[in-house]
């Protein structure tokens, strides 16, 4: 259970630290990055290794004891810091790390392996580790963070949801407490009072959501007073405090390319609901005026970059309707801006791909995962516009209190390290973004997945067909079988004709995320069918039994193609996994959403010639979908890039806080 506040330590905010290449430290970095590439920085770490098993072995044999007096040697000197010389300072983590493996070994019954060990010396040494699928990353972060508990400093174990954050607490709760470290795990919708309680720990599990959505309500309720002293005086002044967190100092992020890549595409906003009846009234004259236009002849619509630019004959039909709309709205620029939002809110955003609708509300998904967004809502106009859309009640507006990207949050970590299985084409971001390196740990066993080349077909239909077909042949082999699609639609549609075909099976998408769980641990079962969206599996493993194993293991179908190579990578990485036997196919077509959004316009007769003819579209199709996840990548580093340019100048025109965040 987290700490009780009367007998825990004052709360110690923790300044956010300059930025990875401000001034001072840019020589530091190209330094750090040259030795990495010399291939130093691997065979030291690779040395630290085997000395951390060399300890680990000649300590076995301790009684309790005896290790508690070590333990508690280690944790008061990591806890002063004052370990003099990098020599010393090397030597205190190799000895912290083999304590650490020999408690996890007696409590957990788990002997980390050397690739964990590995892993958890480059994470402390503010490294992002690539591991491959099955090796234990929650262990090799279990282990690095409860050194990091032991310096005292608040330690944020960042998780890609809150099903995860919880987990994952829980699992390795013995392993703290049995060090001496208080955990906690931190999730959406708990109160004030025990947030604060959990921010008392010395680890807190979280997501990159929670935690910056928490650092913003921190800023709001301090009116924006970053510094050590001055926050310290505005809580005795209010009595008790009213921060959350205790401020940022360690993050270690798991499942890193998602959290600091893919989902660093947007800033968070913390908003107020603001009654606003001038704008209910005009997102429902603006439907009743889309209704009457016509896409091509009256607008054109970019789905790639969300954009809707009216025609000439489109401004002259919304002119001749301004009478519907009311006065306010009647200025030229503010009339078509209005209309623009509700033609975005019809055409562009999706029902059951960018929101569901439940209880008669709107509700995000995160596209990256598939979940819903618990509390989210889209800013300027646009959720109404989209509640207006369905036919649902106009919510009330949201008026913007703080707002921060999450490139701005996370470089304000004074130690910043993580680890994940893909990290492929994403590396050089993480560089020049956070000032991190990366680190491949060699696999402790080679895998045995097999993935043929892209299955293609020219149109839905057929590949729908072909897919249920392969299913079949699966099942009637008693094989486990996952679906991954990148749409909530389509997983219900192949379950529908699944069903329709007498084959019981297992659906998860944002409706069932309550049972992930439940629907994961059955997964690997003989003959179980999972359709899932891209939310399936991340992080948790489907496990198989020896029989399953040496008949070929899990067998993973890929619907479509995602918009990055690594997150195909990271569907299929779910079967073969921690060495076992495993096989993944992917299915494409001309009109899979990567095709038509990423592709250059040269490129769309190969898509037309693919239509009709198999031949074609088999040689074609697989070399379309490498070219156009190289441009939606690069796409989106520069939509990134832009996002951060942006909410830097913003921070500084705003001086959203006396000394910034950050």
């Amino acid at each position: 259970m987290p700490a009780n506040p009367s007998t825990t330590p004052a709360f110690r905010w923790m300044a956010p630290r300059r930025r990875p290449f401000a001034t001072g430290e840019t020589w530091g970095h190209w330094l750090r990055w040259s030795i990495q590439w010399l291939g130093l920085e691997k065979r030291r770490l690779q040395a630290d290794a085997q000395r951390v098993l060399a300890l680990h072995q000649e300590w076995a044999s301790w009684d309790t004891a005896r290790l508690d007096v070590r333990l508690t040697e280690l944790r008061q000197a990591f806890r002063l810091g004052k370990v003099a010389g990098a020599a010393a300072q090397r030597r205190l983590r190799v000895e912290g790390l083999a304590a650490v493996s020999l408690v996890a070994e007696r409590v957990l019954q788990r002997t980390p392996y050397e690739v964990q060990l590995l892993a958890a010396l480059a994470m402390d040494e503010r490294l992002v580790v690539q591991m491959a699928a099955g090796e234990g990353k929650t262990l090799a972060v279990a282990l690095v963070g409860a050194m990091n508990g032991w310096r005292g400093m608040p330690c944020h174990v960042v998780t890609s949801n809150d099903y995860l954050a919880q987990r994952d607490a829980e699992l390795m709760r013995p392993l703290y407490e049995r060090c001496g470290v208080r955990v906690a795990s931190v999730v959406h919708g708990m109160d004030t009072a025990t947030l604060r309680n959990a921010y008392a720990c010395d680890v807190v599990y979280a997501t990159s959501k929670q935690l910056l959505a928490d650092f913003l309500l921190d800023q709001i309720a301090l009116n924006g007073r970053t510094g050590t002293v001055r926050r310290r005086l505005h809580e005795l002044q209010q009595q008790g405090g009213c921060s959350r967190t205790r401020g940022v100092y360690t993050a270690i992020v798991d499942e890193a390319d998602s959290v600091l890549i893919d989902e660093a595409n947007t800033p968070l906003i913390i908003s107020a609901s603001q009654p606003n009846p001038m704008l209910s009234a005009a997102v429902l004259a603006a439907r009743s005026v889309v209704d009457e236009l016509e896409a091509g002849r009256d607008y054109e619509v970019d789905p790639r970059l969300h954009h809707v630019e009216l025609t000439a004959a489109g401004r002259d039909r919304v002119a001749a309707l301004t009478a519907r709309l009311p006065p306010v709205w009647h200025a030229p620029e503010r009339r078509d801006d209005l209309v623009r939002q509700a033609i975005s809110a019809r055409d562009i955003f999706l029902r059951d791909r960018h929101y569901i609708v439940e209880d008669g509300k709107v509700q995000i998904l995160d596209e990256n995962t598939g979940r819903v967004m618990e509390g989210r809502t889209w800013s300027l106009g646009l959720h109404q516009a989209i509640e207006a859309s369905e036919g649902l009640e106009i919510s009330h507006p949201s008026k913007t209190m703080a707002r921060l990207s999450f490139q701005e949050f996370f470089r304000n970590y004074h130690r910043l390290s993580g680890a994940s299985g893909t990290l492929q084409g994403v590396r050089g971001e993480l560089w020049w973004t956070y000032g991190l390196l990366s680190f491949v740990v060699p696999p402790r066993l080679p895998s045995r997945l097999k993935v043929p080349p892209l299955r293609a077909f020219t149109s839905t239909a057929e590949k729908t067909e072909a897919l249920v077909r392969e299913v079949q042949l699966l099942h009637a082999a008693a094989l486990p079988v996952l679906v991954g699609t990148r749409r909530l639609a389509d997983s219900e549609h192949i379950e529908r004709v699944l069903v329709a075909l007498g084959l019981r099976c297992s659906l998860l998408n944002a409706r069932q995320s309550a049972w992930e769980a439940e629907i994961i641990a059955e997964a690997g079962r003989p003959g179980q069918i999972t359709v899932a969206t891209n939310m399936a599996g991340r992080g948790t493993d489907i496990l198989i039994d020896a029989d399953i194993a040496h008949r070929g293991g899990l067998q993973v179908l890929m619907f479509e193609p995602h918009e990055a190579a690594r997150v195909d990578w990271q569907l299929f990485g779910r079967a073969g996994r921690q060495g076992h036997p495993g096989w993944a196919q992917g299915f494409v077509c001309p009109q899979d959403d990567l095709l038509v959004r990423h592709l250059p316009l040269w490129a769309k007769p190969l898509l037309l010639l693919s239509e009709r003819s198999a031949a074609v579209s088999q040689r074609v199709l697989p070399l379309l979908v490498l070219l156009a996840q190289r441009r939606s990548q690069r796409r989106d580093t520069r939509q990134r890039k832009l996002l951060l340019k942006r909410e830097t100048q913003l921070r500084k025109q705003l001086s959203f806080t006396a000394n910034g965040v950050g």
